[in-house]
């Protein structure tokens, strides 16, 4: 392969990859890596890349991909296809795995990878994977968040084999906490939360610790029935020396004086406690979940250990997209302040702002694949997710006409013909119909002084001079020569709403009526948007390059 060659397979691989364009010091890298005798004629790599690079921007993106295919450049999807490693102390048919989200907010990204990795080990081996629902906090969960959550994972397309809540195992808890206090494991503490803390921190014991076994059964009477919050907490007797802070005597069950919207009780497990001990009730063999709750881990199987199981836990880094907000409590209080739209605003990671944007599940899928189980934290750019995503919508996305800040241009001797038909797609057999008021053809005006003066190619119609009144040159084309997108009435007035959640006013051509609410379609040489609303108001949602 000649240099130039080994330069354009990278820069049109990498533009196709990220919006359509590509940067010289990319290619560089690319071209080197592939052939490093090649930095001896580094000069001459460098000058060739620069025209190369200008080249390739210059062509959209359907240019790009007619391009690779002409020089039989190919891109899987995943060059190496990602698989999970096998799991240890796994049998066929006898793994048992779970995703325990609580219902406090609209699942996002990181829910996703967790929720997927359970389910797809659960799969591999045969074995059976259960939605837990761990609502135990009165405080943060709702009753819609549930619906969002099992929405949310069905979208995705994983399916449980049983739904549990920990609202439901109340009673059980309550049964939990009496062997714990009757073995002498536990014990109510009267400490305000404040020393509570202290007392921790100091590594010491409160006086209540002492309380003999029929003390604190009469404690946890009272609890169930006359205590306030804040007025006593049920704690395991852990290890107050502990380097490990978590084992310093948590606290296990608290009196929540808030209504619940399933069930009607005052007190309730914290999460270590709840998690545990459903462990235990769901007979886990293993579980996935993001490294924050590694700390917890060591309290955990010491939890499960007193009742006589085992789980394993696997922890995997936090899924960071950089930029991204996630913090429930944070969303809540920008859309409070109207700063966000809501749970679905597109600047936000939530499956519901990701479905509404366009992105498709198998997208998400491999992007969740491609990041792993490894341990490290790792920030990963939108652009990742974008760029998998085009590949899966590439494929299905129809094509049309939009003009986003037009420029009234006249070709001054046209051809006869005023009508032409496009494929609605390149590799689909379906045609859609154009017609051609050659007195005024809507152009982008950036298009229009960029090349004004110059030979450019309206898709579909020919060869112009363009100027405000062009001249009509030739039907035919040179593939090297520039082509733009053009537009004539009648079209359609849309509103499109942009990544940052801003909305524009464009004109697009009529065939979009052609399409269905939920479609997705791709403006040429603009990008892919989802069709939010078909009807008097026309709206779409800007999906990426």
């Amino acid at each position: 392969m000649e240099l130039k060659e080994l330069i354009l397979k990278h820069a049109l691989i990498n533009a196709f990859l990220y919006q359509g364009k590509t940067k010289e010091d990319i290619v560089i890298k690319k071209v080197l890596a592939e052939k490093p005798e090649l930095k001896e004629e580094i000069k001459k790599v460098v000058e060739i890349v620069k025209e190369v690079v200008k080249e390739v921007n210059s062509l959209s993106l359907e240019e790009q991909k007619k391009l690779m295919e002409k020089k039989g450049i190919k891109i899987e999807l995943n060059e190496k296809k990602e698989e999970l490693p096998e799991l240890p102390k796994a049998e066929k048919g006898k793994v048992i795995t779970a995703f325990p989200p609580e219902p406090s907010k609209y699942p996002h990204l990181g829910h996703a990878k967790a929720a997927f990795l359970n389910f797809i080990y659960a799969k591999k081996y045969q074995g059976k994977f259960i939605l837990r629902f761990e609502d135990n906090n009165p405080k943060k969960v709702e009753k819609v968040y549930y619906k969002e959550f099992i929405k949310g994972l069905r979208w995705l397309g994983i399916r449980w084999d049983k739904i549990d809540y920990v609202s439901d195992f109340i009673p059980k808890f309550y049964e939990a906490v009496e062997t714990l206090i009757k073995k002498n494991l536990a014990y109510v503490c009267l400490c305000k939360q404040k020393r509570i803390k202290k007392l921790r921190w100091e590594q010491k014991e409160c006086e209540h610790r002492n309380f003999s076994v029929q003390e604190n059964l009469d404690l946890w009477e009272k609890m169930l029935k006359e205590f306030k919050e804040g007025e006593a907490n049920l704690r395991l007797k852990g290890d107050m020396q502990s380097e490990n802070a978590t084992l310093r005597d948590p606290v296990l069950m608290r009196v929540i004086d808030h209504k619940h919207p399933r069930k009607n009780y005052r007190v309730w497990p914290t999460y270590d406690f709840a998690t545990s001990l459903m462990d235990v009730w769901e007979r886990v063999t293993h579980r996935f979940r993001s490294k924050e709750f590694e700390i917890r881990k060591e309290l955990q199987d010491y939890l499960r250990s007193l009742f006589g199981w085992k789980t394993l836990t696997f922890e995997f880094g936090r899924l960071n997209i950089k930029g991204a907000l996630t913090s429930g409590r944070k969303i809540r209080e920008l859309m409070k302040k109207k700063e966000l739209r809501g749970w679905d605003d597109p600047r936000l990671v939530t499956l519901a702002a990701l479905k509404r944007r366009g992105f498709v599940p198998e997208a998400i899928k491999d992007f969740i694949l491609k990041t792993g189980i490894s341990k490290a934290d790792a920030e990963i750019e939108f652009e990742t997710l974008e760029s998998i995503n085009r590949q899966h919508i590439d494929k299905i996305a129809n094509r049309y006409f939009a003009i986003f800040q037009p420029k009234i241009i006249k070709i001054v001797n046209p051809p006869n013909f005023t009508k032409i038909k496009l494929k609605v797609h390149p590799e689909k057999k379906r045609y859609k119909e154009l017609s051609i008021d050659w007195n005024e053809i809507l152009i982008e005006k950036e298009d229009f002084e960029i090349f004004k003066n110059r030979e450019v190619g309206l898709i579909g119609l020919g060869k112009v001079i363009l100027k405000e009144e062009s001249e009509f040159l030739s039907t035919k084309v040179e593939k090297s020569l520039q082509k733009i997108h053009w537009l004539c009435k009648p079209y359609l007035k849309a509103k499109i709403v942009l990544p940052d959640a801003k909305e524009i006013e464009v004109l697009i051509e009529k065939n979009l009526r052609n399409e269905k609410e939920g479609k997705l379609v791709q403006l040429v040489r603009k990008g892919f948007c989802k069709i939010d609303k078909m009807g008097k108001e026309i709206i779409l949602y800007f999906s990426h390059k």
